[in-house]
C-alpha cells in the first residue's frame, strides 16, 4: 500500500493562524512575538507554518540552526529569524548575508563571526544561562564574553541587538530566581557597553504563567501548534487548538475479525506503547491498542463494532471527532507533546487546509 494511501497528517493552516493570533493578543499583547518552527515547525511541515505565522501577527521565527534559516530565507525574505544551535563548523558567512540573528554563548562564536563575516554587519543576541544549561553562557564566562562583543559592536562587526535566556520552568520560586541572574547580566552588559533593545526569557509555559518575565519579546512554541506544555491543563485549556491530526488507514482485518491493522507505526514516528496503554478513534468509537509494529498499529475491536478495510483512524489530534490528543500519547509514551508531533517521520505526507 502506497504511504501516501496508509497514513498521512492533516495540518490545519486556519487552525496554526487562529492560535498565533491568540497568542500576539494574549501571551504578547505588550511585547513583540517570535514563533518557533524549529524541526520542521514540531513535524508539521516548517515553510508553510512560517509564512501562516508571520502573517498571522508573528514579528519573528526562532529557526534553532543557520541551514533551517537559510532553507526558510527564500520563502520569507524578510522576517527576523532567530538560530542559536551553532557548531564550529557552520557557515557564519552565509547566515550574516542571509540576515540571520545569531544566538551567541561563546566568545569562539564571536571569533568565527571576526573570521567569516568581514565586511558585513552581523546581527547577535547573547545568551546567558540562568539555571537550564541550555547552551547559554555561564556566568563566570558572562563578563568576557560581554566585553568581547562590545569590542567588536565598537569595530562595526556585530550589533548586539538582544540578550536572552531559556527559563528552566520547574517551579514558580526558580523562574523566579532566574529572571533575577538575567537581570544581572544584562547589568553586567550594560555596564560593558552594550545597550540591547530586545530582552527575552519567557517561552510558551513562562508566557502563560509568568507575565513578568515576557519582557520585550515573547518566544511562544508547542503552544501554537495546540500542544500543550503543561500537565493537567490542555491545549484548549489555554485558548488553543490541535493543528495536526495524524490519520492512518485499517489496512486488514484478522480472520476472526476481532483485531484491525491500521497501517501507521513505529518505523513512522510513532512511540511504542505497552500493551493496553493507548487508542486510537475508529469509526467514532474509542477502540484500544494492542500493539504497536514498524509499519502498522494492532487495535482490540470491541465485540459488535463493526469495521472495514479504507476505514480511517484517528490517531490523535482531533478531540472534537473524539480522538485522543497528542499529549495523551505522550503520557501514554512517557514523553512530552512536543516529541510526538515532531517524531513524525518526513515521508509522512501533510495535507495542509485552509478550512
Amino acid at each position: 500500500m502506497a504511504l501516501e494511501q496508509r497514513c498521512w497528517l492533516d495540518i490545519s493552516l486556519q487552525a496554526f493562524a487562529q492560535n498565533v493570533s491568540h497568542a500576539r493578543a494574549t501571551l504578547a499583547a505588550g511585547s513583540t512575538l517570535m514563533v518557533a518552527v524549529k524541526s520542521n515547525a514540531y513535524g508539521h511541515g516548517g515553510p508553510e507554518l512560517a509564512q501562516v505565522a508571520i502573517d498571522s501577527g508573528a514579528d519573528a521565527l526562532a529557526v534553532l540552526d543557520i541551514p533551517t534559516g537559510l532553507h526558510l530565507r527564500g520563502a520569507i525574505p524578510d522576517a527576523p529569524m532567530l538560530a542559536w544551535l551553532l557548531s564550529p563548523q557552520c557557515d557564519f558567512s552565509a547566515a550574516s548575508a542571509a540576515r540571520i540573528t545569531l544566538g551567541i554563548s561563546h566568545v569562539w562564536q564571536l571569533e568565527k563571526i571576526a573570521e567569516q563575516c568581514q565586511g558585513s554587519l552581523t546581527n547577535v543576541h547573547l545568551k546567558i544561562d540562568t539555571g537550564l544549561h541550555r547552551n547559554g553562557a555561564l556566568a563566570k564566562d558572562w563578563p568576557e564574553l560581554v566585553a568581547h562583543a562590545a569590542h567588536m559592536q565598537d569595530a562595526g562587526l556585530i550589533t548586539v541587538e538582544g540578550i536572552w535566556s531559556h527559563l528552566a520552568d520547574t517551579s514558580p520560586d526558580e523562574d523566579e530566581k532566574s529572571l533575577g541572574r538575567f537581570r544581572e547580566a544584562v547589568a553586567l552588559a550594560q555596564q560593558a557597553g552594550l545597550s540591547p533593545s530586545i530582552l527575552h526569557i519567557a517561552a510558551s509555559a513562562a508566557a502563560t504563567d509568568f507575565p513578568e518575565a515576557r519582557l520585550d519579546m515573547v518566544r511562544v512554541g508547542i503552544s501554537v501548534y495546540g500542544v500543550s506544555p503543561f500537565e493537567g491543563r490542555t491545549a484548549e485549556d489555554m485558548g488553543f487548538v490541535p493543528v495536526m491530526a495524524a490519520r492512518a488507514v485499517v489496512s486488514e482485518l484478522e480472520p476472526m475479525g476481532n483485531r484491525a491493522i491500521v497501517a501507521m507505526g513505529s518505523g513512522d514516528g510513532l512511540f511504542e506503547l505497552s500493551p493496553g496503554d493507548g487508542w486510537v478513534s475508529l469509526v467514532g468509537t474509542p477502540v484500544p491498542i494492542e500493539s504497536v509494529h514498524p509499519d502498522h498499529l494492532v487495535l482490540a475491536l470491541p465485540e459488535g463494532l463493526s469495521v472495514a478495510p479504507g476505514d480511517i483512524a484517528t490517531l490523535w489530534g482531533a478531540p472534537n471527532e473524539g480522538s485522543p490528543r497528542a499529549e495523551d500519547w505522550a503520557s501514554w509514551a512517557g514523553t512530552i507533546g512536543d516529541e510526538v508531533v515532531t517524531a513524525m517521520s518526513a515521508a509522512i505526507p501533510r495535507r495542509f487546509s485552509s478550512d
